[in-house]
């Protein structure tokens, strides 16, 4: 079913550190069935900025096992449109267009499963991390969760009163790590546990090596969640293979785009052949424009959310043709192989393309 927008009213606006805020949202009785989602998930919301649509992807902070409202964390973006735009102007009362949940970034949270979870969050990327996390203490009363979050310094920590109570509340199951790349002085100081569960520096490979020698899992079944920037990722994931964990088993979500030269340019004025919402749409496509905007200017309304390469929303199939992906953080290698593309990254290499939503 193509996820559609709802008017949803602003229920509580939340400061949580200097450069971030997190956004409750009410939903009305009707709409509880469609705005069910899984720990891990997103939401994208829309709104008209100096006449413009925009869009933008938020991740849930919230958990579908606990009875809250529907939450995101938004933090600042350097000349971010959308995410300054939340944080100097949204309040309670507003109304706000909102996607239906999506995103294949989840845990499969089941009652009577018996796990060990390792996560691993940079930043902002703690919004996926910590619904995941919540999630799996509610639920799974037999799985173990082992966590580290990094940050810059005590001020940029997202969620820390509610961190440090899941730490209270679930002391045997819940092992906390923090890592500070530029701590303030007296740090350590604000927790109240063992010194040695935190440490200076970013997650890198031989942070995540040490963390799980020091914690190692205690149900033999493991899954391993990681979301923050590029860098933080890939050195997280290298960790994890250099012990030997099987790739199946690591779950990401990048919180950043690609940002190395993309010199590869376009065929001018390619005829693009789409299936869209049970239409079939012929029109041309201009020189260095992606199939996604290609469709939208031709008045189309082909499903959509960030426009960077990382929610897999606009996720179509390659029917016919040859193109350039200039950023893909969503789909793996076997779903490329297997002809899937995200439109909104794709420019075409041939004269001819024919895709399928």
């Amino acid at each position: 079913m193509m996820p559609k927008f709802h008017q949803l009213k602003v229920l509580e606006v939340q400061k949580e550190t200097e450069n971030a805020t997190s956004i409750a949202f009410d939903v009305p009785y009707n709409l509880y069935e469609t705005f069910n989602y899984k720990p891990g998930q997103y939401l994208t919301l829309k709104f008209i900025i100096n006449g413009e649509d925009v869009r933008r992807s938020y991740s849930l902070c919230s958990s579908p096992a606990l009875e809250e409202p529907l939450r995101i964390g938004v933090k600042r973006v350097k000349n971010g449109l959308v995410s300054n735009y939340i944080n100097d102007h949204l309040k309670i009362g507003d109304m706000v267009e909102v996607m239906t949940p999506e995103g294949r970034f989840f845990a499969d949270v089941k009652k009577e499963n018996y796990k060990s979870y390792y996560l691993f969050a940079a930043g902002s990327g703690i919004t996926p991390i910590l619904s995941i996390l919540k999630t799996v203490l509610l639920t799974e009363e037999r799985s173990y969760v082992y966590m580290m979050y990094g940050n810059k310094n005590q001020d940029t920590i997202m969620f820390t009163k509610e961190l440090e109570q899941l730490k209270s509340e679930y002391p045997d199951r819940f092992i906390f790590v923090q890592t500070l790349s530029r701590p303030k002085s007296n740090w350590s100081d604000l927790w109240s546990t063992s010194k040695k569960q935190f440490r200076k520096g970013r997650i890198d490979t031989e942070s995540v090596e040490w963390f799980i020698n020091e914690f190692p899992p205690y149900a033999q079944n493991t899954e391993y969640y990681i979301c923050g920037p590029g860098t933080m990722i890939e050195n997280t994931k290298s960790a994890l293979k250099n012990i030997d964990v099987p790739s199946e088993r690591i779950y990401v979500e990048s919180f950043g785009t690609n940002t190395s030269e993309d010199s590869v340019e376009s065929i001018d004025n390619a005829t693009l052949l789409a299936q869209l919402n049970g239409e079939l749409i012929k029109v041309s496509i201009p020189k260095d424009k992606t199939i996604l905007r290609t469709l939208i200017d031709a008045g189309k309304k082909p499903p959509y959310s960030c426009e960077g390469g990382v929610c897999s929303t606009c996720i179509c199939k390659l029917k016919k043709g040859k193109i350039h992906m200039k950023n893909n953080l969503a789909l793996s290698e076997n779903e490329v192989k297997e002809g899937y593309i995200l439109s909104c990254q794709s420019i075409p290499l041939t004269t001819h393309i024919e895709i399928e939503y």
